[in-house]
């Protein structure tokens, strides 16, 4: 290949609507098989990833890389559902620092739609305080900004709660604190924190 054909084929790769396009909409293809369309997903047991922050979704891909998070096994809800289950640990293996780069970002870059679900808007109020007094320092305004951990307000609870229960076992890596904080909660504690967040329905 001479100089000229080089030149060509580099300028090419940077193009936009090219390579890069084209493994983005393959890559989101996979991510929407599970999450849902642009991210929002209707599964009560499959969290949201559309406005979740750049920074949350970038560490939560390579935690799953080192099995840092759960793989639980799950059958893919729209596309090719005849597919064999798959789990994150899976997924994640399988996309390069560039490929995360890409999802964080674009992801990251999408509104956050919260899930319309039941609460009890007693236990709501239950859940509020406890929010407030132990989990308010870093999930800030009820849970809803996003940093480097998840926003929680408005995200599928089911999901939430399914996700706490590795956390005791050490299955689900989070911060010391955070851990003994969830520790100490009873399961009434947890459930009218859940239904804090599932009552953040705007």
């Amino acid at each position: 290949m001479n100089y000229k054909n080089i030149s060509m084929l580099a300028l090419a790769l940077c193009l936009p609507g090219t390579a890069l396009a084209v493994d983005t909409e393959a890559l989101t293809a996979e991510c929407e098989s599970c999450h849902g369309p642009g991210g929002v997903s209707s599964q009560s047991d499959v969290p949201s990833i559309s406005g979740q922050s750049k920074d949350y979704l970038d560490d939560s891909l390579h935690a799953y890389q080192v099995w840092g998070r759960p793989c639980v096994k799950t059958l893919y809800r729209h596309g090719d559902t005849s597919r064999p289950k798959t789990d994150m640990c899976k997924i994640a293996s399988g996309l390069s620092d560039q490929d995360i780069e890409v999802l964080s970002s674009l992801y990251g870059e999408k509104p956050f739609v919260a899930a319309k679900q039941d609460f009890d808007p007693e236990k709501a109020a239950a859940g509020a305080a406890l929010h407030e007094k132990n989990c308010e320092s870093c999930h800030s305004n009820g849970g809803s900004p996003t940093g480097r951990g998840p926003r929680l307000a408005g995200q599928w609870t089911p999901y939430l709660k399914a996700t706490l229960k590795y956390v005791p076992t050490g299955e689900h890596l989070v911060p010391p604190m955070m851990e003994r904080k969830i520790g100490d909660f009873s399961d009434e504690e947890l459930n009218a924190l859940m239904d804090f967040y599932a009552s953040q329905q705007e």
